[in-house]
């Protein structure tokens, strides 16, 4: 039986990244993978996401569902003749790519960009309706799906009105064409009697369901603004507020994780300690705030120069850690030697020293995480103490 939690679940994978990209295979903005202890990203934290992923969907709509059309009618599957939808079908195949072509540009990133969105999905509708009438019935409630994505009632309203609005032209062009071959009176009233059946059957339609998609969607909307929620002052207690690395507390939790899977199945996984070397001269020399931006700017490169699957934190202080799931010693110190000879070669406008680190990195071998931990501290101070700008394995 289903309560609250399981629906709960059920809402917050529909509307995850991990759903879409079985889908779709379409990504996201690049985040570190382990973001809120491996959960999936919500898809509609915000309006931008919610732009860049129709976009994509309508892009592959146009791409997979436009030409199977124009194979249906080449293979006589359709009743009408490939000349007479052929213009049709490739303009809503221009209307259906144009959203992702303009978040090419970022325009995704704009207000009015689900405004375009809207009225370019709408555009595409009477050129099918009118080529396929009946069998495209169901597509007038499309535009009500991609806004009930946005969480807001005025825009659902906007869609509504922009959509029963167009329907009106579209119905009484629909009944003008029926008189023009013959398939209804010529006469005044025939033609108003046609237009006034279709329209308000259809508007109807449109107006029902989407008062049933606000029914449906209105706690789906609670639902998700609270996990929304509770994500983001996740992310804040897991976050760094300065380097916008995780943070002490992350790694902790990750590193007793991974301690878990090695006890269970012997699956190694190193770490290492990075320190700033001469940190406290920079601050007293440069003052705090270009201190600051050298753990910003070494946070920057040591990211840059890990892999995907790799944790980089802030251990505290000046202190960075960056934990190696599924990794052997000899590959964790290659990692380290890069980030270092990288860190060596960054230049500060207003910081004339020269950055360097130091660090020890180690394999687990089964001890405890404090244990682990003071043994790749002893390294690190070991580089500092032979010269520093150095890795000790």
């Amino acid at each position: 039986m289903y309560n609250y939690d399981n629906i709960k679940s059920i809402i917050e994978y529909v509307f995850s990244k991990r759903f879409y990209m079985s889908l779709f295979s379409i990504g996201g903005v690049n985040m570190q993978s382990h973001l809120l202890h491996n959960e999936d990203e919500l898809l509609f934290d915000n309006e931008v996401k919610v732009n860049l992923y129709i976009s994509k969907v309508l892009f592959f709509i146009a791409i997979i569902v436009i030409p199977l059309i124009i194979l249906l009618q080449v293979a006589g599957i359709f009743i009408y003749y490939m000349t007479d939808a052929i213009g049709d079908i490739v303009t809503a195949f221009i209307l259906l790519i144009t959203p992702r072509l303009l978040t090419l540009v970022q325009a995704h990133e704009k207000k009015w960009f689900k405004y375009v969105l809207i009225l370019l999905v709408i555009m595409m509708l009477p050129l099918i309706y009118l080529e396929y009438d009946y069998m495209v019935l169901i597509l007038w409630i499309f535009p009500l799906l991609i806004s009930s994505m946005y969480f807001s009632n005025r825009f659902n309203i906007i869609t509504v009105i922009i959509n029963v609005v167009v329907l009106g032209f579209t119905s009484y062009y629909r009944s003008y064409l029926r008189m023009q071959n013959n398939l209804i009176s010529d006469r005044i009233g025939g033609l108003f009697n046609d237009f006034i059946i279709s329209y308000i059957t259809y508007a109807i339609l449109i107006i029902l369901s989407f008062a049933i998609l606000f029914m449906l969607t209105n706690k789906t909307n609670d639902l998700l603004r609270e996990m929304i929620k509770k994500k983001q002052y996740e992310i804040l207690s897991i976050t760094d507020s300065m380097t916008g690395l995780y943070n002490h507390r992350f790694l902790m939790k990750e590193l007793e994780d991974k301690k878990l899977v090695f006890d269970r199945d012997r699956i190694p996984f190193c770490a290492i300690l990075f320190d700033v070397d001469h940190f406290k001269r920079i601050n007293d020399t440069f003052g705090h705030v270009e201190g600051d931006e050298v753990l910003k700017a070494i946070a920057k490169c040591l990211q840059s120069n890990i892999r995907d699957m790799d944790i980089l934190g802030r251990y505290g202080g000046e202190e960075f850690m960056v934990i190696f799931p599924e990794t052997r010693l000899h590959d964790a110190c290659h990692i380290a030697e890069r980030c270092r000879q990288n860190v060596a070669k960054i230049v500060m406008n207003n910081v004339t020293t020269s950055l360097t680190i130091s660090g020890g990195v180690d394999e687990y071998n089964g001890d405890s995480i404090l244990e682990y931990i003071r043994g790749i501290d002893e390294k690190m101070y070991k580089a500092k103490k032979n010269g520093r700008n150095k890795i000790i394995a």
